[in-house]
């Protein structure tokens, strides 16, 4: 198995010409330092100081660091984000070697850009692109009644790029399975054109485990409500573990509800989950679907999509998707929206397959629960699994 030198915090370049002409010329790295040191640039506190305004602008926290936009070079074209980590704890400094020692695997206009770092004395530092419309979790859920609601179209299109991105990540040698798939991590760049950020909790494992045979052994760590069910009870790790967390992100996207909210829980008896899966088997997606959507949306084409998140969230890893299959069905989905609104003939044979209502998948049973910190009291809080 490819291993990073880095510790587990659970257990090409960025086209931004103009930031040559911003920045020194650095020393020539040691030998023997670590690859990234030589791919990105190394700002000085004083740079980010006078970026930030003394940190003054900050947009975002995390139990671990704190976000802060920044303008480089005194001027407004080249807005940055500064993820500022917790000088005083060593998972933040696993978590800032995490989001280092992935570099090859930030060429794609689907995954966020690093541009460089900073480290002084136990200070850390990251330099990302800046995503002036936030998080897919934030347009979703904001309560301010001046944000853009998402039309249908949009939501499609903002899968779909979350969908290459993700699939970008499960392509080439070592694969990468992020871990943390949920809607805070999918940023909205100006087109509202979806990038996959944060990879603290990201695994890097060897090209044999695209045989969904295949696993990896690990503590428990992710998000709860998006935390793939089989890879808690058993603790392996698989593609198709980020495969099942897209499938509530999918779920979520349509409904606008979050996976932990109560008042399901409170009226239906059931999980937010269950009830997304009961309402597909039920033939009632239409119950599911975010009120304040207000553009017709093709019947067949909303099946198609209930489809997709359903067999995603399936409780068996081996009979969920491919992200690549998953990005194919939702081009098409989207296709179909297109033509349906353009009032033009168009009608995949596939969907002819999702008519019947999917049969409910077995529970899991007879897996003993491994040791992790899960419990009741855990899902209820909604908080972060990290070991």
């Amino acid at each position: 198995m490819v291993a990073s030198k880095s510790p587990d915090p659970c257990s090409a370049k960025h086209p931004f010409p103009n930031f040559f002409s911003f920045w020194r010329k650095a020393k020539k790295p040691n030998e023997d330092s670590p690859p990234w040191t030589r791919l990105y640039r190394r700002f000085t506190l004083k740079e980010l100081r006078l970026a930030t305004d003394n940190f003054g602008l900050k947009i975002g926290q995390d139990g671990h660091y704190s976000v802060y936009k920044g303008f480089i070079n005194g001027g407004f074209n080249e807005t940055v984000a500064i993820k500022m980590y917790d000088n005083n704890s060593l998972i933040s400094h696993g978590y800032f070697l995490s989001e280092m020692e992935l570099p090859w695997k930030r060429d794609h206009p689907n995954v966020l850009s690093l541009i460089g770092y900073c480290i002084q004395g136990s200070h850390r530092y990251t330099v990302f692109e800046y995503m002036p419309h936030g998080n897919l979790h934030g347009q979703l859920h904001s309560k301010n009644d001046s944000k853009t609601l998402l039309s249908w179209k949009k939501r499609l299109e903002i899968c779909i790029g979350a969908a290459r991105g993700i699939e970008f990540l499960h392509s080439g040698n070592p694969l990468i399975i992020h871990r943390d798939i949920k809607p805070s991590n999918i940023l909205l760049d100006n087109n509202w054109f979806a990038k996959i950020s944060d990879f603290n909790l990201s695994k890097m494992v060897p090209t044999r485990l695209s045989d969904s045979d295949s696993h990896v052994s690990t503590v428990i760590c992710g998000t709860l409500g998006y935390i793939d069910p089989e890879y808690i009870v058993s603790g392996l790790l698989t593609l198709k573990s980020d495969v099942y967390s897209f499938g509530v992100v999918l779920f979520e996207v349509l409904s606008a509800r979050k996976p932990m909210e109560r008042r399901i829980l409170e009226e239906q008896g059931i999980s937010v989950m269950q009830w997304w899966r009961q309402c597909v088997e039920d033939d009632r997606v239409g119950e599911i679907m975010d009120p304040h959507m207000t553009v017709e949306v093709a019947p067949d084409c909303l099946k198609a999509y209930a489809d997709i998140a359903y067999k995603c969230s399936n409780e068996r890893g081996s009979e969920r998707p491919s992200m690549a299959d998953v990005v194919k069905r939702l081009e098409l989905i989207l296709l179909f929206q297109e033509c349906f609104e353009a009032d033009l003939p168009f009608s995949p044979s596939w969907l002819a397959s999702i008519a019947p209502s999917p049969k409910k998948n077995e529970p899991l049973s007879g897996v003993e629960f491994q040791d992790s910190d899960i419990s009741v009291s855990d899902y209820d809080s909604e908080e972060l699994l990290r070991d």
